[in-house]
Order: C-alpha cells, then structure tokens, then sequence
C-alpha cells in the first residue's frame, strides 16, 4: 500500500521509475520502433541518462514531493490516453524525459505553493527554455 504522506521521495521515485520503464518496454515489444510521427516530445537520440535517475537529478533540484510525482503519472496517463488514435505518442526512450520535465512543470505548479519559472526547469531538465515553454502549453492542451 502506498501512504502518499508517508512514502520517502526516493521510494516514489524508484517505483515511478520501475513502472515508467515497464510501460515502455510493453509499448516497445507491442508497436516497435516508430519512425513516422514525431512529436514535439521527442528528442533526436535516446538521453544518456536513465528514468531513475532523471526523476532523481529533477526532484533534487526542484523539491519535488510526492502529491507532485503522482500528478505526473496522473498526467501521463491522460495525454497518452487522449492520444491513442497516435501510436507514435506511446511512452518511449526517445519522448519520456520531455514528457517528465514537463510534467513535472505542470503538476508542480498546481500542487505547490511556491514553485520555480520555467528557467529552472529548463536548465535542471537539459531543455532549452523556449522548447520548455512550448511543451508546457502542449501538455497542458493535451491533457485536457
């Protein structure tokens, strides 16, 4: 059982983690490599860094808490849903990080008090701040 107020960061974010990565090695064995569509959320070459630790380097930076981390799934679960007719928006290597950043922005300003601007995301996620402002809006469209 997960107590959402009691549950230490680096415990949410490791099972985060372990279920991002499970969804997309699913949607990697069910639809394979998709080349065609690509959307905004997709970065040019699969990020070095993993989901575990790109989760921790982004909640070390930000002081994410775990109201936060679990907005984000419940974010990428309706952008993904809403795009279904969109294969190419399943979770993969290639959109995740982006797809967390921002998130990660919209979940945190809506759950917390105090929060940081859009620079700090940016630089703490690797993303160029215009990029960061535009996948924002995205997002944010998408989830609706």
């Amino acid at each position: 059982m997960f107590d959402i107020e009691h549950t230490p960061i680096p415990v949410t974010i490791a099972r985060m983690a372990e279920l991002i990565d499970s969804v997309i090695s699913a949607n990697h064995r069910s639809l394979g490599p998709i080349i065609n569509d690509i959307t905004p959320f997709h970065s040019r070459a699969v990020p070095a860094i993993s989901v575990h630790d790109y989760l921790e380097r982004v909640a070390k930076f930000v002081c994410l808490e775990n109201d936060s981390l679990i907005a984000v799934l419940v974010y990428l679960d309706r952008v993904t849903r809403a795009q279904i007719h969109r294969p190419a928006f399943a979770l993969s290597p290639f959109n995740i990080h982006r797809l967390l950043i921002t998130a990660i922005v919209v979940a945190h300003k809506f759950n917390s008090d105090v929060f940081f601007n859009n620079a700090r995301y940016s630089k703490v996620g690797g993303i160029p701040l215009a990029e960061m402002n535009q996948l924002e809006l995205e997002l944010l469209f998408m989830a609706r």
